[in-house]
């Protein structure tokens, strides 16, 4: 990296600390010097605060955390403070630098170093090791990326000061050893909201903890979008790491009060091939040196193993694991109400109280309080981060080069891995080919495309194909989301009849089955005439002249979503054919966007075409044909209720596309069609959502909102619908729905887990792509399942997609018993007196992953307030 682009890169993603306050305590693994001295200029967090760190009911809120950090930073030679970015909600994401003056003087050369350690072609192990010896490696440390474990930000508070204040032996090794990059906390927007929320309700009847999503979107799955990367903060925290390339990782979490005092790796099974041994033996090790530590001190209740099975998937192993970086977790037991003592109601010791090997010292005492969960978090930082500032040539040199190495071998390192996965051309739906290239763009990984045909596994590819190969720094990564996931039942088990394990997250992240692309693994190697992609683009598209009869787009795109949600915000008439017809020289299918020609349609459909690949055809005979007219500016509105996920995700999906929704209010419910022609019901939203809701006598005013509308509420949205609503219900909602408006089906999954098991798996489904719910899919693809309902319909329906009777339907992942259900519908719509409901009982928009059954919701959502006609009575607009 170039000297300017590498200050650029400093200037643009640099870091510093800048979040929370956290106690200082002398760790009792000698690492402290007979001789300490403190630089006094600075404040103690105690002296800024005014309180120490781990006080119970005190929390330093993020505006006077980022203070204090500016403050040290000024102060201190030490440390770097800058701003990586803003938020979601545009607040700052600080960062700090924290090592010592010469080090922060060359971490530009610190970068180019560690970054040429991190691609190991062209650099043979002697010259590896001259870098390593020569540069420094980073140790990444990261608080609050769930906002409510506020324990370990205001840790890093002291955690800090002793680095920028201390001179002793053993800051004076960790600063010229190593460079500490700070997150202080890796949601800042939810540190303001969980925190500054906690601090205004001191004194009054209301709640303590912050009642809604503590992301605007994702709430506590902001760690489960390691391989999306949907959200602003996940692509933060990624160019650091692509950018420091951090040697290891302390992620620093809370569980809940009833577990381990403090838990540490190593982890659960299972262990997916994705994951290189060396930094899974890395996060063991630098786990043993925390409890090692943890235990020296007398701090009791330590565990580690039989918990957190997180090696199988992308989605919570990081990104950075693939890139070498130790995954150092660790997961400290919470306080009552984030600040006040935990205390057991029998009055016994709190945790597990068997002596074993996973937990030799079981803790012995009733209560547990923010103070020590401060002082369990500062220990272990102390002894992870000593670990690699005792052997930093060990840590650069394995975790870079080696892991790098590895991966450019991959296919020598773990046989059966493919050389490469092929992305033919012409595919279907090119919005989602580009969308999943640019996920692997974002994440580094070298993209070929062939510049004319060619032959792999026996197969013919057309120009245009695009090429993945897993010899390359980031293989793994690649293999790892478009393999299909097969799960390891016999190594995922303690003993040969023990229970099979289940990871601690899903059982797939295949991105292509997720997206709709098909993607073919290629075994062998192969040669092809490839060119380097050095910026993934949306396929051209060439607008065609304008018509006398209309705009054509065809559905079988997710992105037609884009279309649907532009052209209406430009007011522009939208209608969909209801069956097939033929115009402009080919076939078009049911679902059709048919666009009356106009200056204002002209410039939507061009926009939307060039951002997303997805052709527009012309044709200038009028298309006679039936279908629908979709109610100028659909309203929708979204009931997801207050600290629900799904609908959080959902949130960003309409945002995302576009759609003009609103989230449903407790007033709404007294005009309800006077509001909306949609209503959507995320998944997990539950008659007690509606007619309990938060209380609000706990909670401000600012969360009415989310307050119970009672039976009458009730009642109410259920007459939305009678009366002429459209509703759409998602996943867990589906059994809403149907005990809201009676539908005529029976939830027929088997409860039985011992004979019926999907826990987060892909499997396959077919659709009818002539019933409007499901315009655009194809016949047969997989729908995402995590112990959901499957629908035995008992009266009239249309069923736009159901289960295979073939056998076993698992696609990607895990499943055990998956043939019970086969013929059972998961989508279906419903006419409800004068309206319409459409279920979907399996959550089709998990954490925004399945894109390909995105269609099934957005058809939805416009099809029931549209209007029967014939696109040649519709009353033509004069072009404008």
């Amino acid at each position: 990296m170039p000297t300017r682009r590498t200050a650029r890169a400093l200037a643009a993603v640099s870091t510093v600390l800048a979040l929370v306050a956290v106690p200082l305590h002398a760790d009792a693994s000698g690492t402290v010097g007979a001789a300490v001295r403190v630089n006094k200029s600075i404040p103690t967090p105690k002296d800024y605060f005014g309180f120490a760190m781990g006080t119970t009911g005190r929390l330093a809120g993020f505006d006077s955390i980022k203070r204090y950090l500016r403050l040290v930073a000024d102060r201190s030679d030490r440390v770097n403070f800058q701003v990586a970015d803003t938020t979601t909600m545009g607040n700052e994401y600080p960062v700090l630098f924290v090592s010592s003056p010469k080090n922060l003087r060359n971490l530009n050369q610190i970068v180019r170093d560690n970054q040429r350690l991190a691609d190991p072609r062209g650099i043979g192990e002697e010259e590896a090791r001259r870098l390593a010896a020569r540069s420094k490696p980073v140790y990444l440390i990261e608080g609050t990326l769930h906002s409510t474990e506020v324990g370990n930000t205001q840790a890093l508070m002291d955690i800090v000061h002793r680095f920028a204040t201390e001179t002793s032996d053993y800051t004076s090794r960790v600063l010229d050893n190593a460079v500490l990059l700070v997150i202080p906390s890796g949601n800042p927007d939810g540190q303001h909201l969980v925190v500054d929320h906690f601090n205004k309700t001191a004194g009054t009847a209301y709640n303590r903890v912050y009642p809604d999503l503590y992301h605007r979107y994702v709430g506590h799955d902001n760690n489960r979008d390691w391989f999306m990367f949907t959200q602003r903060e996940t692509r933060t925290r990624a160019r650091l790491e692509q950018t420091y390339r951090p040697v290891a990782g302390h992620y620093m979490h809370q569980a809940g009060t009833g577990g381990p005092r403090l838990w540490a790796p190593p982890y659960d099974e299972p262990l997916g091939t994705g994951v290189d041994p060396i930094t899974l033996q890395s996060a063991i090790t630098q786990g043993s040196q925390a409890v090692r530590a943890l235990t020296a001190e007398g701090r009791k209740g330590v565990g580690t193993d039989d918990a957190y099975g997180i090696f199988w998937n992308a989605d919570v192993m990081g990104y950075s694991t693939f890139l070498g970086t130790s995954l150092f977790l660790t997961e400290i037991a919470s306080a009552r109400d984030l600040a006040y003592p935990y205390t057991s109601t029998d009055g016994k010791p709190l945790g597990p109280q068997n002596t074993t090997i996973r937990m030799p010292q079981p803790y012995d005492k009733a209560t547990w309080t923010l103070e020590q969960i401060v002082a369990y978090a500062k220990t272990a930082a102390y002894a992870g981060i000593k670990y690699v500032a005792d052997n930093p040539e060990s840590w650069l040199f394995n975790n870079l080069y080696q892991v790098a190495r590895n991966g450019t071998n991959l296919t020598d390192v773990v046989p059966g891995t493919p050389y490469a996965y092929v992305v033919p051309a012409g595919q279907r739906d090119p919005y989602a080919v580009l969308e999943m290239l640019r996920l692997f763009e974002f994440g580094k990984v070298e993209i070929d495309q062939a510049t004319a045909a060619f032959t792999a596994n026996g197969k013919r590819y057309p120009a245009g194909s695009y090429v993945l190969r897993t010899r390359q720094p980031l293989g793994r990564w690649v293999d790892q989301l478009l393999k299909i996931d097969e799960y390891p039942e016999k190594a995922a088990r303690k003993c040969a009849d023990c229970p099979l394990i289940m990871p601690y997250s899903e059982t797939t992240d295949n991105v292509a089955l997720l997206l709709g692309v098909d993607v073919e693994p290629v075994k062998e190697a192969f040669t092809a005439p490839l060119q380097r992609v050095r910026q993934v683009v949306p396929q051209q598209v060439r607008m065609p002249a304008p018509p006398r009869g209309a705009y054509l787009v065809a559905p079988d795109s997710y992105g037609v979503a884009h279309v649907l949600a532009r052209l209406q915000k430009a007011n522009v008439p939208v209608f969909r054919a209801g069956e097939e017809f033929d115009a402009a020289g080919r076939e078009f299918a049911p679902g059709t966007v048919v666009v009356p020609p106009s200056d204002a349609a002209r410039r939507v459909l061009q926009e939307v075409a060039a951002s997303t690949g997805i052709p527009v055809y012309a044709t200038d005979a009028v298309p006679k044909v039936d279908g629908f007219r979709l109610k100028p500016g659909t309203r929708v509105g979204l009931v997801r209720g207050a600290n629900n996920m799904p609908g959080g995700w959902m949130m960003w999906l309409l945002d995302q596309y576009g759609v003009n929704y609103r989230v449903v209010g407790a007033d709404d419910y007294a005009d309800l069609r006077g509001r909306y022609d949609t209503i959507v019901l995320a998944d997990g939203v539950s008659k007690d959502t509606i007619v309990k809701g938060l209380d609000p006598a706990k909670n401000p005013p600012q969360f009415a909102w989310a307050r119970g509308v009672g039976e009458d509420g009730w009642k109410a949205l259920a007459g939305f619908v009678s009366g002429g609503g459209n509703l759409v219900a998602i996943g867990g909602a589906s059994e809403t729905a149907r005990q809201l408006l009676d539908l005529p089906i029976d939830n027929a999954a088997p409860s039985d887990q011992a004979t019926f098991s999907v826990p987060g798996a892909l499997l396959r489904a077919s659709y009818k792509p002539d019933v409007p719910a499901a315009w655009g899919m194809p016949k047969s693809w997989p729908v995402w399942f995590n112990r959901d309902a499957a629908y035995r319909v008992r009266g009239e329906a249309q069923v736009a997609s159901a289960y295979p009777e073939d056998g076993d339907l698992l696609a990607s992942g895990y499943a055990k018993g998956s043939e019970a259900l086969g013929g059972l519908a998961n989508v279906a719509t419903f006419d409800v007196g004068k309206g319409h409901a459409t279920v979907a009982a399996s959550e089709i928009t998990f954490r925004s992953w399945p894109r390909a059954t995105w269609p099934l919701v957005v058809n939805s959502i416009y099809h029931g307030p549209s209007e029967p006609t014939r696109y040649d009575r519709v009353a033509l607009p004069a072009t404008d």
